[in-house]
């Protein structure tokens, strides 16, 4: 499951849970654990699907605060932008199994940026 989303990819990896609004057939995969990937596509963690909601405005409210956003009206306008102006049919809650990076936020451009700032050198 690939976030192209920062702050939804944050809320996993720090707080260990997630709700974040999918097209898909997630129903069909509940209980099952998927890859976890960042906008890159790089494989940053693993997630096991715990529900699967019919995206109603009821079921925004009550899981807003796993969102990772402010509002409801933010969570909708960003999942809006990603999803050609509409809405996703699902709201899918993720539980963090396994975390493979410390940090999801990728400050370093190239190898030698990260070897010059983590080794020192410069």
């Amino acid at each position: 499951m690939k976030f192209a989303e920062q702050v939804v990819l944050h809320t996993l990896l720090t707080k260990g849970i997630v709700a974040t609004m999918r097209n898909g057939r997630y129903n069909f995969r509940l209980g099952q654990e998927v890859d976890i990937r960042d906008f890159k596509d790089n494989i940053v963690g693993k997630a096991r699907i715990i529900a699967v909601f019919e995206n109603y405005s009821i079921f925004r409210k009550l899981l807003l605060k796993y969102s990772g956003f402010k509002t409801v009206e933010e969570w909708e306008e960003r999942a809006r932008n990603l999803n050609n102006g509409k809405l996703p049919r699902y709201i899918v809650l993720l539980r963090l199994v396994e975390k493979y990076i410390d940090d999801p936020i990728y400050t370093f451009e190239s190898v030698d940026e990260f070897l010059s700032t983590t080794l020192g050198e410069g």
